[in-house]
């Protein structure tokens, strides 16, 4: 007669003395087993929910805005590493620049200041763009000045709350200063 080896007597002392003695860890067991697949179900469905959108037409674009608004503000409210290391927070990145490219309701302009702001870290660059978003949605404006102007607003609270674990340079420095003193247009030649 072959000899098992000790992996499988373990499993087999584990089911004659746990399982067949109590029969309520079966049905804990189970339970624990559904509700885990249930859960990274879950959890798989709602990180690609925006993969499955497509913008065919304008009126798409009106349609989705919500979404669009729900994932920049998981942007503006995740810390700065998450937004380029977590999959959830890149993918709302890369819905929201769909977005933003497809809408004909609104127009998003990058000029020098903007790259200047967020030249120190990248991921910055995202957190912009969802500010300006979030204004232009909330707002329905496609005014260019006040767009800029509030979008620095929503950025600058974002990268002064120490939660976001924004390092702040220079330019960050400047900026939240000029804002401080009511002085943010003239900085931004607005």
């Amino acid at each position: 007669m072959k000899v098992k080896s000790n992996k499988y007597l373990y499993v087999i002392k584990f089911y004659h003395l746990v399982l067949k003695r109590n029969p309520m860890t079966k049905i804990n067991l189970l339970l624990t087993a559904i509700l885990t697949i249930l859960y990274v179900s879950c959890l798989s469905q709602n990180s690609n929910i925006t993969d499955t959108i497509q913008f065919k037409v304008k009126g798409d674009y009106s349609k989705f805005e919500p979404l669009v608004l729900e994932s920049v503000n998981l942007l503006l409210k995740s810390p700065i590493n998450e937004n380029s290391n977590n999959l959830t927070n890149l993918k709302a990145i890369q819905f929201m620049m769909k977005w933003m490219e497809g809408t004909p309701d609104y127009q998003f302009n990058i000029d020098e200041s903007m790259v200047k702001a967020t030249k120190s870290n990248k991921s910055l660059l995202g957190v912009f763009l969802a500010s300006m978003v979030k204004y232009c949605i909330e707002n329905k404006t496609t005014e260019i000045k006040s767009i800029k102007y509030n979008s620095f607003l929503v950025f600058l609270k974002y990268c002064e709350d120490s939660k976001n674990n924004v390092k702040l340079d220079k330019e960050l420095k400047s900026l939240i200063k000029a804002k401080d003193n009511n002085s943010l247009k003239a900085y931004l030649k607005i």
